[in-house]
């Protein structure tokens, strides 16, 4: 650590003995401070370690002595790619797609194959325009060939006649057979069904409908052959008025990517984007600033476009998987405070930061890359002309960024459990850049450590710790992070100044 690194760190403990003074009442009692509250405490772990990721990654590239605008629609972009990839659909196991329905003929016309249907069995339609969720046996079955409106063939379908029309013609929805409930125990959660039932899993879901009236969509436990059927164990309760009169329709759960799959891809078109840019500056000659700026606004486009601008999430697929590396806790201590139990743990996110802060210093102080990297930014022309491959070094930094970014994106969709692919991350880019400043990243390149950066994220969160503890206007915020950046960049002008004042000094004295 360089003397840059020492003062913000003698910042930040400037900062936060100020906040536990100030938010303690009386002043004197710091034990009973805000600030130092657990939650507020690991909380500000947090997100240091989420916005950490992203000051790394960006500072790579300062100390290039480019500059990386599209940091924040490129956190948008790999939320929504983690989230897309990670799609989890639940389709009744022997569902079929209608084609359409007739009120006059009663009857269901569906997509393929549906001979297996036959007289008697009890399906479930659900999912149409404009006809009601029914339940209706069947009476018989036909193979067809359909045809759309203007009489083009559409394909070969089933006509299904059933003994009760629906309420209304549709062309959409689904139909699935519903199987009868044989016993069933509310105290153990535990449902009998038929032998015929197909194949179900863990984490399946079953949809219970009674023929009246409700509902109920309720996620698989434990599932056990029996002598009568299959003994399905629940994770929810089955609730007072369930009774035999309820039937099943089983849900089989479809994951779009394995989660190892889906972490790759996203990181894989980071790298891809990351080298994008850097072949842009490298080889087309274009500004960082101008290419990094189109890629602030096409990844962003592209998010907004992948997910029809609509707000994606992981619901609650991964609560005991992957979410707890966005929102989880390693927990220290446990205790007993006026009848409720306090804890305090280490959020997974910091040991994510720890790990590739560890990294990106051994790589930047301790390999060859890395000291090519300072050389770069310090003079691209001596760099070139002493034999270091400018082109690649650049090419690698922003690769490095993009990745950091990659990495800080899928942990803040983690975190937060929904993306809106409008909003998320705006202005991420402004926060990364100001602790990289601040952390004593120049702008000028050339100059920078990776625990700099963490101390200067660190001063930013508590700044705006520090707004909303001590109730100062959220509009500030920008306020803030303006000023940080500015006064990083007067700081390292000055700094600047006066050696090469000291460096002339000198010189004259010789």
């Amino acid at each position: 650590m360089n003397l840059k690194s020492w003062g913000i760190f003698g910042l930040l403990m400037a900062l936060c003995a100020f906040m536990a003074v100030m938010t303690a009442d009386p002043w004197y009692q710091i034990t009973d401070s805000t600030f130092l509250q657990p939650n507020n405490v690991e909380n500000l772990l947090r997100r240091t370690a989420l916005y950490g990721l992203l000051g790394i990654g960006v500072a790579f590239v300062i100390i290039s002595s480019g500059i990386d605008l599209s940091v924040g629609s490129l956190v948008c972009l790999s939320a929504c790619l983690l989230a897309i990839c990670l799609q989890v659909d639940y389709r009744a196991a022997d569902g079929r797609r209608v084609f359409r329905t007739s009120t006059s003929d009663a009857n269901i016309a569906v997509y393929g194959d549906a001979s297996d249907l036959s007289d008697g069995d009890l399906i479930r339609f659900w999912g149409g325009r404009r006809a009601r969720n029914a339940l209706v046996h069947v009476r018989s079955t036909q193979q067809v060939t359909l045809f759309d409106e203007q009489d083009h063939r559409v394909g070969a379908g089933t006509v299904v006649v059933i003994d009760e029309a629906l309420s209304r013609d549709d062309d959409g929805g689904q139909i699935a057979r519903a199987y009868a409930v044989s016993r069933f125990d509310r105290g153990a959660r535990l449902v009998l069904l038929p032998s015929g039932v197909p194949r179900l899993s863990p984490r399946d879901q079953i949809t219970l409908v009674h023929p009246q009236s409700g509902l109920k969509v309720l996620e698989i436990l434990h599932v056990e052959p029996a002598d009568e059927g299959v003994l399905v164990t629940l994770k929810q309760d089955l609730g007072n008025d369930f009774d035999r009169d309820w039937v099943c329709v089983p849900l089989q759960r479809h994951q779009r990517m394995p989660v190892p799959l889906a972490i790759i891809t996203v990181l894989a078109v980071a790298v891809v984007l990351g080298a994008i840019h850097g072949l842009l500056v490298t080889r087309v000659r274009l500004q960082p600033f101008v290419v990094t700026l189109c890629g602030l606004m096409i990844y962003r486009g592209l998010a907004r476009w992948l997910t029809g601008d609509d707000p994606v999430g992981f619901g609650n697929e991964y609560v005991s998987t992957l979410s707890p590396w966005g929102s989880g806790k390693f927990t220290l201590f446990q205790w007993q405070q006026a009848g409720h139990e306090n804890s305090f743990g280490v959020p997974y996110p910091f040991f994510v930061l720890l790990v590739v802060a560890f990294l990106a210093s051994v790589f930047l102080n301790r390999t060859v890359w890395g000291r090519y990297l300072l050389a770069l930014g310090r003079n691209e022309e001596a760099a070139r002309y002493s034999g270091i491959n400018t082109g690649r070094t650049t090419v690698i930094a922003y690769v490095i960024c993009a990745l950091a970014t990659a990495t800080g994106g899928m942990l803040f969709a983690l975190d937060a459990n929904s993306v809106s692919p409008s909003s998320f991350g705006n202005f991420f880019e402004l926060y990364a850049i100001a602790a990289a400043v601040l952390g004593g990243c120049s702008l000028r390149g050339g100059e920078g450590t990776v625990m700099g950066v963490i101390g200067g994220t660190a001063v930013m969160q508590v700044l705006n710790n520090l707004i909303l503890l001590l109730k100062i206007s959220e509009k500030l915020e920008a306020v803030v992070i303006g000023g940080v950046i500015l006064i990083g960049v007067l700081a390292d002008e000055g700094i600047r100044s006066a050696a090469a004042r000291r460096r002339a000094r000198r010189t004259r004295e010789k």
